[in-house]
């Protein structure tokens, strides 16, 4: 019996590479729609598209 096999954190690292191959493996054209579905979920969980300021911009206005 492998050793590795029973660590909760070699189990966890080894599911994230195989994460990351598949997103490898992925043409571009499939990983934008799959990028599509994860702006779905994050504004469905309350996300916002408003950006933030940029208070280290030399553009930045502050209000007084």
């Amino acid at each position: 019996m492998d050793i590795f096999s029973e660590d909760p954190l070699y189990i966890e690292s080894s599911m994230e590479e195989a994460e990351v191959l598949d997103w490898y493996k992925m043409s571009p054209a499939e990983r934008f729609v799959e990028s599509q579905k994860l702006w779905e979920v994050f504004i469905l969980l309350g996300g916002d598209y408003a950006r933030e300021p940029d208070t280290q911009s030399p553009f930045h206005i502050f209000e007084t």
